[in-house]
């Protein structure tokens, strides 16, 4: 005859038994998180010292457990959905069902939701998740973001608002100089009106000589007359005009050269490249960003190229392990991290991030690597 305490006796394997699964919901206490078989283990739970510590407790900030309880319970049930329905619709009972599945999961009854229908409602309300009503009942659907998908929407508006703000500023810019340019156009315009009269009614009295005072000063492809000085006759001096026009020339084409000049991916240095044409490595010790020009440090020979055209170089991509930095052609230009793989098919590398902590993919030759 086996013992009243023994481990493998009828009444201890009927108990092992009877708290195997799911038991009755009306039979949980939630404040001790303690779970009774029947009615009557549950009275005698809520007749027990601990029992009525914790309902003193709970009576003193009961606004506090409730919101504690309902915090608890949308992040575990939310956490469910991103792992078993991630961006797939679902019947609401049938995700509920699953998450009561686990025997330590919070009771919705220890929450501010008194029905699955009013969650339902209030991850609609919050823009949680997108749910329908059917006649088969509340469907919902769970589409979280993950840091990449963030990182990546957050650099892309800030790539825009930059672009915006130039916009901007090229734009207000362009109207002040034409503004400008047509305040003085009509200055122009009166004076010259103001000075045939003056030399017609001068003309006629008197042809042999002309005097004439000029009020305004014009430059440019325009005539140039002298201020407030009396000259005999007007002339025109077609030389000064050509040569300034010359100038100007050569001016805008400098210009144009220089905005066309912007480094891509040589913009920083301790980066290893490699010269195209005769497939020497060097280390970037100089970057001049605004002329489009570096000086490298070829490794064999260890001479110093100054001044070198960026299209002559490639970055060199790091091996497995390696410390790299992505250079182009990326939404992530600039961050640095550690190669984790290479994918020779494709051409692509994982890259672990040192500062975000993320890892994300890149053409290898769009990342160098860091001397």
């Amino acid at each position: 005859m086996a013992k009243k305490n023994d481990f493998l006796s009828p009444k201890a394997i009927d108990n092992r038994s009877k708290m195997k699964g799911l038991q009755k919901l009306k039979f949980f206490c939630q404040l001790c998180e303690k779970q009774c078989r029947d009615q009557n283990g549950f009275k005698q739970h809520c007749s027990s010292e601990q029992h009525l510590r914790q309902v003193k407790v709970f009576g003193e900030n009961s606004a506090r457990f409730i919101r504690g309880y309902s915090e608890e319970f949308l992040g575990n049930f939310l956490n469910m959905l991103a792992l078993s329905h991630r961006n797939s619709r679902v019947s609401a009972t049938v995700a509920y069902n699953e998450y009561i599945a686990n025997k330590t999961h919070v009771h919705m009854n220890s929450t501010k939701w008194t029905t699955l229908t009013d969650f339902v409602k209030y991850l609609g309300r919050e823009k949680l998740c997108e749910i329908e009503e059917t006649p088969k009942g509340w469907f919902l659907q769970y589409k979280p973001r993950d840091k990449e998908e963030q990182l990546r929407e957050r650099m892309i508006g800030e790539k825009k608002r930059i672009d915006e703000d130039e916009d901007t500023r090229n734009a207000n810019l362009l109207a002040k100089q034409i503004a400008k340019q047509n305040k003085i156009m009509n200055n122009i315009n009166v004076d010259v009106q103001e000075i045939e009269a003056t030399a017609i009614d001068l003309e006629n009295e008197q042809r042999e000589k002309i005097e004439m005072a000029a009020r305004v000063s014009i430059v440019g492809d325009k005539r140039k007359m002298i201020v407030d000085d009396k000259v005999s006759g007007m002339f025109v001096n077609n030389d000064d005009d050509d040569e300034k026009k010359k100038k100007s020339k050569t001016t805008l084409t400098t210009n144009e050269n220089k905005k066309k000049k912007k480094l891509k991916w040589m913009r920083r240095t301790q980066i290893v490249c490699r010269k195209i044409k005769t497939g020497e490595k060097g280390t970037v010790v100089r970057a001049n960003v605004d002329d489009r020009e570096a000086d490298v440090k070829l490794k064999d020979s260890g001479t110093v190229l100054q001044n070198v055209e960026e299209h002559e170089f490639e970055p060199v991509c790091p091996g497995i392990g390696g410390k790299c930095v992505v250079v182009r052609n990326h939404d992530l230009v600039g961050e640095e991290g550690k190669v984790l793989s290479v994918n020779a098919a494709t051409g692509e590398v994982t890259i672990e991030s040192f500062k975000r902590a993320i890892h994300f993919k890149a053409n290898s030759a769009d990342v160098a690597r860091i001397a």
